[in-house]
């Protein structure tokens, strides 16, 4: 089996990457500034049988966002049809951000009302749109806040940009009082539920899920742990701040019945295999 991925060297993709190589041959589409080339994607799409699409941009302006998820998925699509075998399966890396996220006690299910809020979230909803309207079979995952080794401070995570902070020797800063929350789930557990999509048949005609822990995590309890395994960490909650950040999280049971998925790194042990990672890097 040749299988393709897009986003290889990004964070998620590392991992994945990893993952992937007992399962065949692997091929990669180089990261570039841009849209990627007809030739390079014509390569990249021949005589694959199943694409994982991680590629895109998440912090940049507008229009790089846009170039990158939207018409760079365009391509991609464009050229498996006119390019790729037949038979050709994508799995497609999504966003909790294609919801309209708002303080709820219940997680948000796949039926929720899709009315994203930022760029980001626009441009995964619409690459979601044109993969649905593709024709090329397809699974989509709608990933939360997803940490772990490899994550980038300021970046990927407030989790690495906490654990990051801790290993340096710096406070861990939060606005207000720490108890605005987010769904977050482990690298690892990521890259499981990929590639339970690629490789596992299901019956059902079910194609969107979220992959998330269902559990809402405040930062507080991130501090909390984070102290806990980084003896000494100082914490400075900007009390003039509000809590601007909406609390939600999202129900990843109906994946867990299609494919008998369950997170299962604890925040503890995910958080303590973070700031690892960060130690290594010292």
């Amino acid at each position: 089996m040749r299988i393709g991925v897009t986003g290889a060297k990004g964070f998620i993709g590392t991992h994945l990457h990893s993952a992937l190589k007992e399962q065949g041959a692997v091929v990669t589409l180089p990261r570039r500034k841009g849209l990627s080339g007809k030739q390079e994607l014509k390569r990249f799409v021949a005589d694959t049988d199943l694409f994982f699409h991680l590629g895109g941009v998440n912090r940049d302006t507008d229009e790089e966002i846009i170039n990158g998820n939207i018409i760079g998925t365009a391509q991609l699509l464009e050229s498996i049809l006119n390019d790729g075998k037949p038979s050709a399966r994508l799995v497609f890396a999504s966003s909790s951000q294609v919801y309209t996220l708002a303080n709820s006690k219940s997680p948000i299910r796949e039926t929720g009302k899709a009315n994203p809020e930022t760029v980001y979230g626009v441009s995964k909803q619409s690459a979601e749109n044109l993969i649905r309207n593709s024709g090329i079979p397809f699974v989509i995952l709608r990933m939360s806040n997803v940490y772990g080794p490899g994550c980038r401070p300021n970046y990927n995570s407030v989790v690495a940009t906490l654990c990051h902070r801790a290993i340096k020797g710096l406070p861990l800063v939060i606005n207000g009082d720490g108890q605005q929350c987010r769904d977050f789930i482990y690298v690892e557990d990521v890259v499981r539920a990929f590639m339970l999509a690629g490789f596992e048949s299901v019956k059902g005609s079910a194609k969107i899920f979220n992959v998330s822990s269902g559990r809402m995590i405040s930062l507080k309890q991130i501090v909390k742990q984070i102290c806990r395994f980084h003896k000494n960490t100082k914490v400075e909650f900007l009390m003039d701040k509000k809590n601007s950040e909406t609390s939600y999280s999202c129900d990843s049971s109906k994946f867990s019945r299609k494919y008998g998925w369950q997170p299962w790194v604890s925040l503890a042990k995910g958080i303590e295999q973070t700031l690892s990672y960060f130690r290594g890097r010292k």
